[in-house]
């Protein structure tokens, strides 16, 4: 079967690895280049694993540059589509020059959703979802505590869009955002088939974001989860950038959620953590520009007492 291999040295193996999982949640069909033999002896299962793969990722780093096994394979792409997974800053080997690269020294996620476009574009093998099982993250220090956000505003409501690269079985979607809606104080209003839409239910501190009344709504695509936030564009008037990273940051937490496999219930509230520690911070924002406009408003009441 035709697969996608990622090529690393073992200095390499922990990156390839949390690359590989993020590619496998997106649906693409991937391998790894195993790790050698202390002993030094070959891997025949390896050579076969790099031969016959349609398509390439060639993790490059300081490591990988230096090594002679790594250019001798390098060699062997022949005309496969390739591209260079550029993971620390080196020197260019002559024998990559030709290929594209993703730049992964500044940042993970971003990257990855680059990578994916240019393997859609180049045709690389994919299974179905039905077919695809989650998988525990490598290194969940790597999973992010903030997505980025799209903002679409209408006339009369505000869509907050964000899309988190995974997949996930219709069944584990079903067993598992029930726990973190009844975490964050949602109720599910809906739930058929690819869409699961819920109202925020739980009342929360004046000031705080996820008090204005809204839904949210978790769709399956192919290759990712669609989640959408949507309200009045009226509630959101008073709002700062700080109201909505609070969004920004229990989107992420759903994501932590359902990519990490093994993470219990009761796990979730340290997933949440981030969330709540926002949500205090927008809270003191808002009460210190509220206290700073009735103190202004006071000092020209007095000023104007004075005067007159």
């Amino acid at each position: 079967m035709t697969h996608l291999f990622v090529h690393h040295t073992p200095q390499d193996a922990a990156f390839a690895e949390q690359l590989a999982t993020q590619l496998h949640q997106r649906g693409l069909v991937v391998g790894l280049h195993p790790t050698p033999d202390p002993a030094g002896s070959d891997d025949p299962p390896m050579t076969s694993a790099f031969e016959t793969a349609s398509h390439l990722l060639i993790v490059l780093s300081a490591a990988s540059a230096g090594s002679d096994e790594a250019h001798q394979a390098w060699q062997r792409i022949g005309q496969r589509p390739a591209f260079v997974i550029l993971c620390a800053t080196c020197d260019m080997p002559p024998e990559l020059k030709r290929y594209p690269v993703v730049d992964f020294r500044d940042g993970f996620l971003l990257p990855v959703e680059a990578l994916v476009r240019r393997l859609e574009k180049a045709h690389a093998p994919t299974h179905h979802e039905t077919d695809a099982h989650l998988s525990p993250v490598a290194r969940p220090e790597l999973l992010p505590v903030m997505l980025p956000a799209e903002r679409c505003w209408r006339e009369d409501r505000l869509r907050i869009n964000y899309r988190l690269p995974m997949v996930v079985a219709r069944d584990e979607l079903a067993a598992r955002l029930p726990v973190f809606m009844a975490q964050t104080g949602f109720e599910l209003e809906e739930q058929a088939g690819k869409e699961h839409i819920a109202r925020r239910t739980q009342r929360y501190p004046r000031f705080d974001p996820r008090r204005v009344e809204h839904t949210l709504t978790v769709r399956r695509r192919r290759g990712t989860l669609q989640v959408r936030y949507q309200m009045a564009r009226s509630q959101v008037r008073n709002w700062f950038a700080a109201h909505y990273h609070v969004l920004d940051r229990e989107a992420a937490a759903l994501y932590r959620f359902l990519a990490q496999g093994d993470l219990a219930p009761d796990g979730l509230h340290d997933a949440l953590d981030p969330v709540e520690q926002q949500a205090r911070l927008a809270r003191a924002l808002s009460w210190t520009v509220a206290g700073s406009i009735l103190l202004l408003v006071a000092l020209i009441g007095l000023v104007l007492v004075i005067w007159l």
